[in-house]
């Protein structure tokens, strides 16, 4: 599985990028968050904000129970602001 973090998230994460076997227990989006946030804590705030975005295979993805696979490609934008 490839995460991709851009803006704040890659800050955050200390990378924009990074592959990872999929931990058993990580069959969802939302199982995929929770995931993360344990792996990398600094994450968890920021992931629990309002307006960030999560792009799944290029397609956003705003169901928490939709499913992650191996072979995907996680997108996680932090929120936009425009002026």
């Amino acid at each position: 599985m490839r995460l991709v973090f851009h803006g704040k998230f890659a800050d955050i994460a200390g990378s924009g990028e990074l592959t990872l076997v999929r931990p058993p227990e990580v069959a969802t989006l939302k199982e995929l968050r929770t995931w993360l946030t344990l792996s990398l804590p600094a994450l968890s705030d920021a992931l629990k904000g309002r307006g960030a975005a999560t792009i799944i295979n290029l397609a956003v993805v705003h169901d928490p129970q939709h499913p992650v696979k191996d072979s995907d490609e996680v997108v996680f934008l932090p929120p936009m602001s425009g002026g």
